[in-house]
This record gives C-alpha cells, sequence and structure tokens, in this order.
C-alpha cells in the first residue's frame, strides 16, 4: 500500500530516511522520493477523514465533500504499490517464477506490512478486553469472533460482516492478495506486454464498475439504506478494490517507461492540473472512478516530474511523513478508540459515528492536535517495531544483507 510500502498502501524496497536510501535487499533501484512524500500527505488526509467520522465533523459535507471522500486516498495507496512493485520487482519475473525469487518477494512483502499490523491488533485486542470488558457491552466493529480473520489477513474477503477492530487495516488485507497475484501479474507482462496491458486494464475498469454499481454491496449498519454507488468498499469486496487499484498501478508503471509520456508530464503545470482536477472531483463528489483515474496520473506525473514539485517533496518533512505513514495509517485508531465508547470532544453536538458535529475552528484545533499527536506515535512505532521488525525478519528469512 505505499512504497515502504499504505498503506500502502500505503508504500518499496528502500526505505528513506533523513531522505537517505537504505537498501534491504539485494539489489537496489531508483529512488523515488516524490511517492514518499505524496504517501504521506495521503495517510494525514485518511487520518482526518477518520477523525471527522469517528470524533466530530467540523466540515459540512454541505460546503465540501472533499474530506469525506477522502476515502479514496486508499486507492491512491494501492495506486502507488503497483507502481512500486513493477519498479522494484519487474526484473526478478521476467523470464519465470523461481522459487528463490518469490520467496524473496513474499518475505519482503509479510515484513513490511504484517509485523505493525499484528501489533495495532492485539495490542487494540487487549486494550477492548482489560478496559472495556468487550466493549461493556460489546460494539459490532470488535466482535470476538473477528480477531482470527483479521490475523490471518481475511477480513477484506467478507469473512466478517463489517468491517471491525483496526478499522483501516482492511486494506492491509487487500494488499496482501494483490501482492500474491503480483509475480503472475509481473510474468505476464513480461511474456506478452501489449495483450496483457489491454487486458488488464479491461479487467480494472471492471472491477470498479462492478464495484460500483453490480455487486450486492450492503450497508452493514443498518441495511435498510441504500448503498451509495461509490468504491468505499472495505470488508466485503475490498479485496477487489485492492487488486484493481494495484494493477492500475502497474499499468501506470508501464506508461511511466515510455520516454514520451514521462516528458509529457515532467512540468509544474501538469501536476498542478491534475491535482486541481482531483480537489474538484473530490469537493463536488464526482465519480469515483473519475478520481481514481486522476489519482492514476497523479502518481505518474510526480515520479515523471522533474521542477519544483519534486524538489518539493524531497523536504526532509514530507519525506518523514512518507516514511512514517504506515504507522500513520494503522496507529490512528487509538486515538479513535475512546470516541467508538462514549467519549465525545466538547462543543460536540450529536450522538453516533459520522454523526457528531463541532464548530469549524474548535473542531480544527483539535483535529491539528490529534494530527500531532498521531505523528509522535508514530515515530515511536515506526523507529521500534515497524523498523526493527522488518529487519528481523529479512535477516532471518529473506535476502537481506
Amino acid at each position: 500500500m505505499n512504497q515502504n510500502p499504505i498503506y500502502s498502501p500505503p508504500a518499496r524496497e528502500t526505505v528513506a530516511v533523513n531522505a537517505k536510501p537504505i537498501p534491504i535487499t539485494a539489489h537496489q533501484v531508483e529512488y523515488l522520493p516524490s511517492l514518499t512524500a505524496l504517501r504521506g500527505i495521503a495517510a494525514l488526509l485518511v487520518a482526518v477523514f477518520h477523525f471527522e467520522m469517528a470524533v466530530a465533523r467540523f466540515v459540512p459535507a454541505s460546503q465540501t465533500m472533499f474530506f469525506e471522500k477522502s476515502y479514496l486516498m486508499v486507492d491512491l495507496f494501492f495506486i502507488m504499490s503497483g507502481f512500486i512493485m513493477m519498479h522494484v520487482y519487474s526484473s526478478q519475473f521476467k523470464n519465470r517464477i523461481q522459487a528463490s525469487s518469490l520467496k524473496s518477494f513474499l518475505v519482503a512483502r509479510f515484513a513490511r506490512v504484517y509485523p505493525l499490523h499484528l501489533f495495532s491488533l492485539l495490542l487494540l485486542v487487549v486494550i477492548v478486553r482489560w478496559l472495556t470488558n468487550w466493549g461493556n457491552p460489546p460494539i459490532i466493529l470488535e466482535q470476538p469472533a473477528d480477531i482470527l480473520p483479521n490475523i490471518l489477513l481475511l477480513h477484506s474477503f467478507g469473512f466478517t460482516n463489517i468491517y471491525s477492530w483496526n478499522i483501516p487495516s482492511w486494506s492491509i488485507s487487500a494488499e496482501w492478495a494483490a501482492y500474491l497475484l503480483f509475480p503472475l501479474i509481473a510474468l505476464f507482462i513480461n511474456k506478452k506486454k501489449t495483450f496483457a496491458a489491454v487486458l488488464l486494464f479491461f479487467l480494472v475498469v471492471l472491477a470498479y464498475y462492478a464495484i460500483m454499481f453490480l455487486l450486492p454491496r450492503v450497508n452493514p449498519i443498518n441495511p435498510a439504506i441504500p448503498v451509495p454507488h461509490n468504491l468505499n468498499t472495505t470488508f466485503d469486496y475490498g479485496y477487489i478494490r485492492g487488486i484493481a487499484g494495484f494493477t492500475a498501478g502497474v499499468l501506470v508503471y508501464l506508461l511511466y517507461e515510455l520516454r514520451a509520456v514521462k516528458k509529457a508530464f515532467a512540468s509544474d503545470m501538469a501536476s498542478l492540473i491534475i491535482i486541481l482536477g482531483i480537489i474538484i472531483s473530490m469537493h463536488f463528489s464526482l465519480n469515483d472512478g473519475l478520481t481514481v483515474f486522476l489519482f492514476a496520473v497523479l502518481v505518474l506525473s510526480f515520479t515523471a516530474n522533474t521542477g519544483k514539485i519534486a524538489a518539493f517533496c524531497n523536504r526532509k518533512f514530507l519525506q518523514f511523513l512518507g516514511n512514517i505513514s504506515y504507522s500513520v495509517y494503522l496507529m490512528q485508531i487509538f486515538l479513535q478508540e475512546p470516541f467508538s465508547h462514549g467519549a465525545y470532544l466538547p462543543g460536540t453536538v450529536g450522538i453516533g459515528r459520522g454523526k457528531q458535529n463541532i464548530d469549524f475552528f474548535p473542531g480544527l484545533m483539535y483535529c491539528i492536535g490529534y494530527l500531532i499527536l498521531l505523528i509522535l506515535i508514530s515515530y515511536v512505532t515506526y523507529q521500534f517495531i515497524e523498523r526493527p521488525s522488518r529487519k528481523f525478519i529479512n535477516r532471518m528469512w529473506g535476502n537481506a544483507k
């Protein structure tokens, strides 16, 4: 899900510390700092989206739908993930899938996404069990029966009845499904590039269309409420959403390899036009398919950019945000958890998930404080959970030196 990776999602095989890449595999590839920065920004927007849903909404939908639509940042993570996987691993599956290459790939991916997922899940289970006695009364988002599907990364395949426990982690399940398919996708492309690109493009479009208009989606909280024609599927068909976005990122990389395309998207103006298009699409709540298409072009433009946007993305703070973005994504649940069990901010009006409202300026101040605290927590888990776990697993079972 992200270059390191989410994440992403956000997301691969080099980890930037103070914008200096440290290799964690035996091969080295060009580092893409613009995607690191983009991943960090997207992670913060997902955190704001969940703040408005779980804590207090301070930007009414009647004014802008931008934050309401920020769940789509997860699709940006998937696209970046597919792009980076092609960038890093495509050559390893050029002629055939060798056992050694497959093992190296899967160990590196497991080391990247699973340790923090398991840590955050088990920590959340302990908190809920011992501090709230399974919710006391239990809430539908934290059912003991849903723990095992979360541990096994099956919680985007319809094995649960609702998004559960560490809610954002459904995308890790979807990301893992995409990882398992990637060697076959890469081999297919390396063998029959044109045919594979056309077929995969058709399947991506079909998958997105099916999610929005064909699949029998049901509101998990109140089945009587119609589900809108959007891409906001998680626990039920999230794996389709993840694989579609990941594959879209793979196809974007094929465009990135074309010199003429790279040149066409190298200017700041190209990137700014795409950013403006995304803002307009989300502000007016245009079709999610359009926004995801613009995300795909955004990834292409950011990686091709050679101007001021590239220089801006290479700033230390943005690289830092990108490095800790996976922790930002998974650790946000702990700042939202009190509000799932009855806590309310002073000045909040309304009851229920997504129904709490607060005036703009106090809400903004609370949200800024929430993001600062989240960044601090994420730095700690990045330093003491993510990196050590990844290095240990790669040292024990991977090809890292």
